[in-house]
């Protein structure tokens, strides 16, 4: 069964994030040289090569791992878990970012040799609690693999 399962594996850790997940985008780029020749219409191109992959994400604290959040205080913790998966431990740290788990081969999808970009929560709704994080991923590759 696939099925769509964002996750971060850091540390030979799982952590879940919080559902409802409302939105997953990611952004691939591409460098190249562009050359103008004079008098001609259009330019040429040469050198595409792709650059690191983007993965913006937003969600809502209302879930985990299956488990309902009721409260701001389990909500809060909630997001100070998440930030601390996001965090990195070092400058080197970096970490696997999973969009999808098959169990039929007991892989994920997923991207390597991430790093959070930008973290941010809104804690101002008590029902509720909202967050968005940009995870930068310095491998465009999606690999289909077991965790590590």
């Amino acid at each position: 069964m696939f099925r769509f399962k964002p996750a971060v594996w850091k540390g030979g850790l799982l952590y879940e994030l919080p559902r409802p997940v409302t939105s997953v985008r990611i952004q691939d780029s591409w460098d190249f040289a562009r050359f103008k020749v004079p008098l001609a219409a259009g330019d040429a191109i040469a050198g595409r090569s792709a650059n690191g992959v983007d993965i913006a994400i937003e969600g809502e604290i209302g879930a985990q791992a299956g488990a309902l959040k009721l409260g701001e205080e389990s909500m809060f913790a909630a997001v100070a878990a998440l930030r601390g998966a996001l965090s990195p431990g070092t400058p080197d740290t970096v970490y696997q970012f999973f969009v999808y788990h098959d169990a039929a081969s007991a892989t994920y999808r997923s991207f390597r040799r991430c790093t959070t970009v930008r973290f941010e929560s809104d804690l101002s709704a008590p029902q509720l609690f909202s967050y968005s994080a940009l995870i930068h991923a310095a491998d465009p590759a999606i690999y289909s693999s077991a965790p590590g």
